[in-house]
């Protein structure tokens, strides 16, 4: 018998969530923990909730959603995965149908979500297309191993960026008693974060920094690869975070965001930050990393540089309902 249940948080639901995603994901590992982690510490001030599909007493798929925060109250951000042995059967719509019920009750009008271009996410792309979602955005995913990486071509940018005072600094290790830390880093990020292209019908939001203290404590306590902060005169002007997931995949590390304010862009600073990177990473046993930017987002071409090789692209898709 097919059944849709509520989510409990139990043990076993976080176990059997992380099974499902891995019969998806084709390129990472999810872990139960990095899960519960996660749901311990979200956000209560805006819906977050997932749908399971039950065949009998065995999970087959799980939907997670998440409402949108200050402007994108209305939006709601979804992730589908089912167990691939059920495509076929209509279990997505299914799913897909549920999750339009549930969020009603923030009167949402619009519904996105992110697959990538490769063969594990071809069911719900048709699902997709079936329900006229329009793709959005198309973003280039790279990966590196960064011990391929000509460091010391480098060394010369980052000894000519730091005679001009521009200084790189390890955020846990090396900053925590800079002054006001946590709230010139929130900004700095904030700051460059809003000039990343974003689909059409979406906001940048800011989240309230308390909540924001939140993660990045807990960035720092179980999934801290690196984060690289660049400084002048004691401004923070760009930076870089890379999480690594040991209990996963204790050798890769994902990339969650680079930037660099305007005013110090096309100096060749965001190089300098990833490579900065790459060195801490490596004594840390980290050997790849993986990133991301939109299609168009001259941000590639440092990517390239560096040797990161292509690896399916992630494909945006939104619907107004």
């Amino acid at each position: 018998m097919i059944s849709i249940k509520p989510f409990i948080a139990s043990n076993q639901e976080f176990k059997e969530c992380a099974r499902i995603d891995n019969l998806v994901n084709h390129d990472s590992i999810f872990h139960p923990d990095d899960d519960k982690n996660s749901w311990a510490i979200r956000d209560r001030s805006i819906i977050r909730d997932r749908l399971l599909l039950y065949s009998n007493n065995t999970l087959i798929g799980v939907l997670y959603y998440s409402q949108g925060r200050n402007e994108n109250s209305k939006t709601t951000f979804y992730t589908l995965n089912l167990d691939p042995a059920y495509n076929n059967n209509g279990y997505r719509n299914l799913l897909f149908s549920k999750l339009l019920d549930k969020v009603k009750k923030f009167n949402c009008n619009l519904v996105h979500t992110s697959i990538y271009d490769h063969s594990n996410y071809e069911e719900h792309k048709k699902l997709l297309i079936k329900k006229e979602f329009k793709l959005v955005q198309t973003n280039r995913e790279y990966c590196c191993d960064i011990r391929k990486v000509n460091i010391e071509k480098y060394q010369p940018l980052i000894k000519k960026l730091e005679s001009t005072g521009i200084k790189f600094y390890d955020s846990k290790y090396e900053m925590l008693d800079f002054p006001n830390h946590y709230k010139k880093l929130e900004e700095l990020i904030w700051t460059y974060s809003k000039d990343f292209p974003i689909p059409d019908g979406i906001k940048h939001t800011r989240m309230p920094f308390e909540h924001a203290l939140k993660l990045q404590s807990d960035f720092e306590k179980n999934s801290y690869g690196t984060e690289i902060v660049a400084v002048k005169n004691n401004k923070y002007i760009g930076s870089t975070d890379i999480r690594v997931y040991p209990k996963a995949e204790p050798h890769k590390g994902w990339t969650g965001g680079l930037g660099v304010i305007k005013e110090f862009r096309r100096k060749g600073i965001a190089t300098a930050i990833k490579i900065k990177a790459f060195e801490k990473l490596l004594t840390r046993g980290v050997t790849e990393v993986r990133t991301d930017n939109e299609e168009n987002n001259p941000m590639y071409k440092i990517n390239v540089a560096l040797g990161f090789k292509p690896v399916p692209f992630s494909l945006d898709y939104s619907k107004d309902i």
